[in-house]
């Protein structure tokens, strides 16, 4: 088994792919009722009829149709869609589309928004799609993947999702969890962003949520957790840039939680030799630890243990191994003395702000971070970072 199967192993109630870390599983809905629907196929002349809205191709050069809009057509091929290049914006609601039928529409090669609500979709999961920017889809969703795209903002309309229950946003350029999101969502998969503050923008915007996945982002303090994550009973917060263990202690309002990932922050970089004499910091643990065995491995990682069951009793969980009760007694007789140690950390001088992504540029009139060449031109929109780093 692989490290980032190991990490997810011990996830309560959650259901993953054996192929990698955060991926969820799509929930099968075969059960929807679905009448009895003819096949009928969108033909080019009358996707030529619902093209609309004249304006820049996507070299910005040329005019031509970048909208098409083939609603209530009662549809299941929308195929021929794919031979109108220029198409930026596509909106087939109301029509009677799967999940197959529409995944074609990924081959488009410059597609900013697809709107499908009303169909026979149960799930998301498309393959990437480089300038994709909105997705809407409505009666019956309960999981979306937006995996490597260029979100920098999420915005969903929460009463009309009501039955979302997994949102996976891997690889984006979030900065925080500000915005909108479904009221019933339970699983949120943000990893691989730019996130640096967790606070919801409302109160009560995660009170269903059990699992969050925020491995890979800028987090440097966990001021944003609140009781508004009442429920959340798995957190990931592996290679981020936590200095300080005292952070944790911030993490007392969430009474559910269970399972803590850490591996990968900055205060595991204390130099150490493993059994092997191998001298390291953290980035070398985990490579030293498939070298060792595995109580080795074990010896580097476990002492962090102590410190996050003084500050986190509740703790069944953390990192790859379920606490033993040998730790927890180990807690009870050096409680006071290993708080004090962790409250006195010293504070350093806070590191100068450098951008989180050196590819970074705003040229072209093109989106922020995309970097892309020949891509749709779009307004100008600021770096999400802060106009210091423009």
């Amino acid at each position: 088994m692989s490290d980032d199967e190991d990490e997810l192993a011990g996830e309560a109630g959650s259901t993953f792919n054996e192929g990698g870390e955060g991926s969820p599983t799509t929930l099968d809905r075969s059960d929807l009722a679905k009448d009895a629907t003819p096949d009928k196929r969108l033909s080019f002349e009358e996707a030529s009829r619902c093209l609309n809205t004249l304006g820049k191709d996507e070299t910005g050069m040329r005019y031509a149709y970048i909208n098409i809009s083939a609603t209530e057509r009662m549809l299941t091929d929308v195929s021929v869609i794919l031979s109108f290049k220029h198409i930026l914006f596509v909106d087939v609601s109301d029509n009677f589309l799967t999940f197959e039928a529409l995944e074609i529409l990924t081959e488009m090669p410059f597609l900013i928004l697809l709107k499908a609500d009303g169909n026979r979709i149960n799930t998301a999961k498309f393959e990437k799609m480089a300038y994709l920017q909105v997705l809407i889809f409505l009666l019956y969703t309960f999981s979306l993947f937006f995996t490597d795209n260029q979100i920098y903002l999420s915005q969903f309309e929460s009463d009309r999702l009501s039955h979302l229950k997994q949102l996976e946003l891997k690889g984006n350029f979030l900065t925080d969890l500000s915005g909108t999101y479904p009221a019933n969502l339970e699983k949120l998969y943000v990893a691989e962003n730019r996130i640096r503050d967790v606070k919801p923008s409302s109160p009560h915007t995660f009170r269903n949520l059990t699992t969050l996945h925020l491995r890979e982002n800028y987090i440097r303090k966990l001021n944003g957790f609140t009781s508004d994550f009442i429920n959340l009973r798995y957190l990931n917060l592996r290679k981020n840039k936590i200095t300080k263990f005292r952070q944790f202690r911030k993490l007392k309002c969430l009474p559910k939680l269970e399972t803590l990932i850490i591996l990968g922050n900055p205060f595991y970089g204390n130099f150490r030799k493993c059994k092997q004499g191998k001298i390291m910091g953290e980035a070398e643990e985990v490579e030293c630890g498939r070298e060792c065995s595995g109580d080795d491995r074990g010896n580097v990682q476990r002492d962090k243990v102590v410190p996050l069951l003084v500050l986190l009793p509740m703790l069944k969980r953390i990192n790859k191994a379920l606490v033993t009760i040998e730790e927890r007694e180990q807690v009870e007789e050096i409680r006071e003395e290993k708080l004090e140690e962790i409250m006195g950390e010293e504070t350093t001088a806070k590191d100068p702000e450098k951008h989180p992504d050196p590819e970074c540029r705003r040229g072209n009139q093109q989106l922020a971070c995309c970097g892309q060449e020949g891509g749709p031109q779009m307004t100008n929109i600021d770096c999400p970072y802060g106009s210091n780093f423009l």
